[in-house]
């Protein structure tokens, strides 16, 4: 290589593209899940770990103590709906199991609406 030569830069992140995590599937066909749901593996997850690909395995490891949706999609650097089709995928199989949030942060716009302003309330009494 000569000295005028840009080094090419070396490969960084995913090489696996999220359809192909979730076998292409979109998540439009199951219920949603709320993004502040909590997943938390089972101790059958656990033991059935090693079984499950590389994304699959990692939630369950991630979800060891109760984890949100959100927060393993920023963990595994994956979209959120990919980690909605594989935690569905992983509850049908009883590896992890789905906690809800509670009924009173409201579900849809409305809940999320409730909720930021709340968090808007407490930020202004600062």
């Amino acid at each position: 290589m000569s000295v005028w030569e840009i080094p090419p830069e070396p490969v960084t992140g995913r090489i696996v593209r999220p359809y192909t995590m979730t076998g292409g599937r979109s998540g439009i066909e199951i219920p949603a899940i709320a993004l502040e749901a909590m997943v938390s593996a089972t101790p059958e997850g656990m033991r059935m770990r090693p079984r499950f690909k590389w994304e699959s395995a990692e939630i369950i490891a991630h979800s060891r103590r109760e984890t949100a949706v959100i927060e393993l999609a920023a963990l595994m650097e994956v979209p959120v709906g990919v980690i909605r089709v594989l935690v569905t995928d992983l509850r049908e199989r009883g590896a992890v199991t789905i906690i809800d949030p509670p009924a009173e942060m409201g579900s849809g716009a409305e809940g999320y609406t409730d909720l930021l302003q709340k968090v808007l309330d407490g930020i202004k009494s600062l």
